[in-house]
């Protein structure tokens, strides 16, 4: 209560973007395999993978899964260490999923064969060390969100809003 009293002296509200003016359950909005890979293999060994995960994509790389029935194998030697992504064998072969700035780190020279980056969040999928594909991702803003923040500033004298993410600032540009 006593927080809310100040709040009329406020002039500045800061806004967490997942969650809070998004949804929070971002879904696949492309999956772009590389070469003659199809969009279901890519799936597939991804989403076997992400079974294990505890990343916030895997949710929603899991429901695209079961959106394409896609079926799912046993993968093995499952590691998701901090800063190196997903990695496992699915099917024989070596999968990791990681993203686009570890690529570039890492590979350079795969890392010019990944897409152009649009609107949305991403990762990248490389199998048997090679780029086998991108999966694309967006969270939808809440329906209220935007009249909720364009009252604050005649019902409540508020004048500047930011928002904190740890999204690309692609992402939150477009929120």
């Amino acid at each position: 209560p006593a927080i809310l009293e100040k709040l009329d002296g406020c002039r500045t509200a800061i806004f967490d973007k997942t969650g809070t003016l998004t949804y929070g359950e971002p879904q696949v909005t492309e999956i772009l395999p590389a070469g003659d890979g199809t969009s279901d293999a890519l799936l597939r060994a991804v989403a076997s993978l992400e079974r294990y995960s505890r990343h916030p994509l895997s949710g929603a790389i899991l429901r695209a899964a079961e959106a394409a029935n896609v079926e799912l194998t046993d993968p093995a030697e499952v590691s998701e260490r901090p800063g190196e992504g997903l990695r496992g064998i699915v099917e024989g072969k070596t999968v990791q999923v990681t993203s686009r700035k570890k690529l570039a780190a890492q590979s350079p020279e795969l890392a010019e064969k990944v897409p152009r980056t649009s609107g949305g969040l991403e990762c990248v999928i490389l199998i048997d060390s090679q780029y086998a594909g991108t999966l694309r991702f967006r969270d939808e803003p809440r329906s209220e969100g935007r009249s909720f923040i364009q009252h604050l500033k005649p019902q409540h004298a508020f004048n500047r809003m930011l928002i904190v993410s740890g999204d690309r600032e692609e992402e939150v540009r477009y929120l």
